[in-house]
C-alpha cells in the first residue's frame, strides 16, 4: 500500500489479540492513525508499545453493552476527530457447546457481542463516515456463517447475521459512497484456540492442533491473524473504490466456493 493509507483515521475493535491486533499493527505500519478497543487494558498496553507511528489511542471498553459502545465511540472520536475506516472485528464464541447445552442467556450474550456491537458502532460512526472521502466499513465475519456445524450454533447464527447486515448496510450507504464489505476467515489461530489447550506442554499441543486442522485445508495449514491484513488494507484503500456489499472468504481454500 505504500503511504496510501497515511493519516487515515481507523477504528478497530477486538484489537487485544488475534486478528484485531494484527490489523491494528498493519494499519499503523501503513501510516494510519488507529483507535483500538479491547476489554483487557493489559493487552492494549502491550499493543500500544508495538504500534508504529504516533497519534494512536487504545481504549478499554465492553462492546457487548450499549453504553460501552457509546463510551468507546465518543472517546475515539474525541481523539481522532473523525473516522475514515471502521473495522468491526470484536466477536467471540463465548461457549464451546452444542445446541442442547446452550441457554437463552448464551444466545443473548452471543447476539450482543457478535452482532449488536457492529450494529451500534456502525450507527454511531456513520455521521463521520459520511464526511469522509474514503469511507469504509469492514466487518470481520466467519466462514461459520455459511458453513455452520453442530458445535456453537449461536456463534454461527450471529456471524450469518453480521454477513447479512453487511450487504444490507452497503445498499443503504451506497449513495453516501460508504463502502461496506465483510471478510470471513477460516480457522485462524487465536486466543480462543489457546484457551482449549490443557496441560503443561502448550507448544506441543498448539503444534498438534495446527497440524491436524491444516490437514482439512487445501493449502495444508491453519491460518494466522496476519493472513487477513493484506485484504483488509486493500479494502480500506482507494484501490477498492468499486467494491461493496461483498463477502471475502480467507480460508486457505477451505470453502471452495466458485460464486
Amino acid at each position: 500500500m505504500g503511504s496510501k493509507l497515511r493519516n487515515r483515521k481507523v477504528i478497530i475493535t477486538g484489537a487485544g489479540d488475534g486478528i484485531g491486533r494484527a490489523l491494528a499493527l498493519a494499519f499503523a505500519k501503513e501510516g494510519a492513525q488507529v483507535a483500538a478497543c479491547a476489554r483487557s487494558m493489559d493487552r492494549l498496553d502491550s499493543l500500544s508499545h508495538e504500534l508504529e507511528g504516533t497519534g494512536h489511542i487504545c481504549l478499554s471498553s465492553d462492546l457487548s453493552k450499549a453504553n460501552g459502545v457509546k463510551d468507546f465511540h465518543d472517546n475515539a472520536m474525541k481523539e481522532l476527530g473523525k473516522v475514515d475506516v471502521l473495522i468491526n472485528n470484536v466477536g467471540a464464541i463465548l461457549k464451546l457447546a452444542n445446541f442442547f447445552d446452550l441457554t437463552d442467556q448464551d444466545w443473548e450474550d452471543s447476539f450482543q457481542i457478535n452482532l449488536m456491537s457492529a450494529v451500534r458502532l456502525s450507527r454511531l460512526c456513520i455521521p463521520s463516515l459520511q464526511q469522509s472521502e474514503c469511507a469504509r466499513i469492514i466487518n470481520i465475519s466467519s466462514i461459520a456463517a455459511a458453513r455452520p456445524q453442530d458445535i456453537f450454533p449461536h456463534y454461527s447464527a450471529m456471524k450469518a447475521g453480521l454477513s447479512n447486515f453487511t450487504v444490507s448496510l452497503a445498499q443503504t450507504l451506497a449513495t453516501d459512497k460508504i463502502l461496506v464489505n465483510s471478510i470471513s476467515p477460516g480457522p485462524v489461530w487465536s486466543k480462543s484456540w489457546e484457551n482449549e489447550i490443557q496441560g503443561e506442554d502448550a507448544d506441543q499441543a498448539k503444534k498438534e492442533i495446527m497440524e491436524q486442522t491444516g490437514t482439512t485445508i487445501p493449502l495444508n495449514r491453519m491460518g494466522m491473524p496476519e493472513d487477513l491484513t493484506g485484504l483488509a488494507l486493500f479494502l480500506a484503500s482507494d484501490q477498492s473504490g468499486w467494491i461493496t456489499a461483498t463477502n471475502f472468504s480467507v480460508d486457505g481454500g477451505l470453502t471452495k466456493n466458485p460464486f
